[in-house]
């Protein structure tokens, strides 16, 4: 016997010199199963030590005060990230009885139940923590995120995200909690999370979109939350999504009073779709596609949150067109239509939606501006404070897993052979992709050729927002005579232009526009007198 313990303790301390792990400026997970195995579902009841002494302080192995020492239930959670060696873990705080035992986990607020985040095909390290950072910054309701290093019964087994659960709570999805007893009336209408995903997760019932794409697909919803549903509430959040699918899919969806608008929270799937852009999420839309509704009393619309699961994101997929930065990811389902999973149409309505454009362009290009949220110069810094807040620890993590400069599915090629450049990758992929969806975002009010009428135009305006250089395209029916101008918020006309128009697509340069104001009014006029106006707005 203690030849045996002797043996175990050597074992143990090899493990973690091998990986390196004595000391951390991470909080450090200590986990011991008692010999049982983690499995996906059900939880196991577990030990775990939680090595924190506050933000910015070093944490010790050796260390014998606790953040947290007591019990936790633990299960391996993820659909095909379960085939990796690095699984990915949910971790629920218990008492000895089994009993939630919420705690503000390394400062995140108050819970019991978390998800460990294991980020193996995803070398960076970075994608979820950068998704919903930038997700939480534009005032989405995204999960927060911790890093930290994580050992199971003896064995390192690197760094891992803490991220808070998908749940309804105060401090998490801040909706109505829908009780079984709630089947009518107000209490009826709130709060539900619905979700469309894959079927591994969790499912507590599912319904078929009535609708189909193209190819004959039609989504599935699942009911994530309540736990407790009853058949009164799946029927009701049930009808109202197809209440939803009927007028966005209706001839008359663009209406303000009786279109698909009056069910959904705008600004919310507007932000779901740049977040989903702006990283190019193979998965967007399509998988781990959350939705939250609540009680009418409480404003009562879909809206399109939490966002969730960025791995496959920022090019870093060699399917699908995965890593090219020039492609829009709402369009999924014309680069591969044969996938198992596709993007609900209901997407693409939106985007041919003048209303919904309006809402994108106001909080993409705002965000855009200096200092703004998705400015890349301050995604690079919060890039680089991530990476030194992971420091050794990373160093630590691609020992236990040799996998740099190594193909890991869906690496696309070529694998970056350091850390170092994957960061620099993320980095420059992010800027090609913001400086793309800059000169290709939506336009408002754009019409197809065969809506046009005999003497409409159609009006684009690029760089917009520009700095002092604009490229002005008008596609018209007729050869005829026009006139191009611009005009501050008074009226005043301070640049003007006589052009020729030629059938089909005319493009107009100009190069030094007086800076007067952060908008002005473009207006292009025919000599008919067909006239179509569009703001611009300059960024200094």
């Amino acid at each position: 016997m203690r030849i045996s313990k002797l043996l175990i303790f050597f074992i143990f301390f090899f493990q973690l010199a091998h990986a390196q792990l004595s000391r951390s400026k991470l909080p450090i997970f200590v986990i011991n199963t008692k010999g049982q195995t983690i499995k996906d579902e059900p939880k196991i009841l577990a030990e775990l030590k939680v090595i924190y002494n506050g933000e910015g302080k070093e944490n010790q192995l050796t260390d014998t005060q606790f953040h947290y020492n007591s019990f936790v239930g633990i299960e391996y959670r993820g659909s095909s990230s379960q085939m990796f060696p690095k699984k990915g873990l949910g971790i629920e705080l218990r008492t000895e009885k089994g009993e939630n035992n919420p705690l503000a986990l390394c400062g995140l607020p108050e819970d019991a139940d978390w998800i460990l985040y294991a980020s193996y095909n995803e070398k960076s390290l970075m994608h979820n923590v950068l998704s919903m950072s930038l997700a939480r910054q534009m005032g989405m309701n995204a999960s927060r995120t911790k890093y930290v290093e994580v050992v199971i019964d003896n064995l390192y087994q690197g760094v891992y995200v803490l991220m808070e659960k998908i749940k309804v709570d105060k401090n998490r999805v801040n909706i109505a909690t829908l009780k079984p007893e709630d089947i009518a009336g107000d209490e009826l209408t709130g709060g539900y999370i619905v979700k469309i995903d894959k079927s591994t997760g969790t499912n507590y019932g599912t319904f078929r979109s009535n609708y189909t794409n193209a190819n004959g697909f039609a989504n599935q919803y699942y009911y994530h939350l309540p736990k407790t549903i009853n058949d009164a509430q799946r029927n009701y959040i049930r009808a109202y999504i197809r209440k939803f699918e009927d007028a966005i899919y209706g001839k008359d969806y663009k209406d303000e009073l009786n279109g698909y608008a009056q069910y959904v929270d705008l600004s919310s799937f507007a932000k779901m779709f740049i977040i989903n852009e702006v990283s190019r999420n193979i998965d967007g839309y399509r998988i781990s596609s959350y939705f939250t509704k609540d009680k009418d009393s409480k404003g009562g619309k879909l809206t399109a949150s939490p966002p969730w699961d960025y791995d496959i994101s920022y090019g870093n997929a060699d399917y699908c067109q995965g890593s090219r930065y020039d492609l829009w990811a709402y369009k999924f389902n014309e680069i591969c239509p044969r996938d198992g999973f596709q993007v609900p149409v209901f997407w693409e309505r939106m985007v041919s939606d003048p209303k919904f454009i309006g809402e994108l362009r106001n909080i993409y290009f705002e965000q855009r501006k200096a200092g703004g949220v998705l400015d890349h110069d301050r995604i690079v810094k919060e890039i680089d404070e991530l990476k030194s807040n992971l420091g050794e620890a990373a160093v630590r993590n691609f020992q236990k897993w040799p996998i740099i400069g190594t193909y890991v599915w869906p690496s696309p090629q070529p694998v970056p052979a350091t850390w170092d450049l994957e960061i620099v990758e993320l980095k420059n992929w992010i800027y090609n992709r913001l400086v793309w969806m800059d000169r290709n975002f939506p336009e408002e009010f754009v019409l197809t050729s065969n809506e046009l009428p005999s003497e409409s135009l159609n009006v684009t305006a690029f760089p917009n927002p520009f700095v002092d250089k604009l490229q002005v395209k008008i596609l018209s029916q007729n050869v005829q005579k026009a006139e191009v101008s611009f005009s501050d918020i008074t009226g005043r006309i301070i640049l003007k232009k006589d052009i020729e128009l030629s059938a089909g697509e005319n493009f107009v340069d100009f190069d030094q526009i007086q800076n007067v104001n952060d908008f002005l009014f473009l207006k292009v006029k025919t000599e008919s007198g067909v006239m179509n106006f569009r703001k611009v707005v300059r960024v200094n």
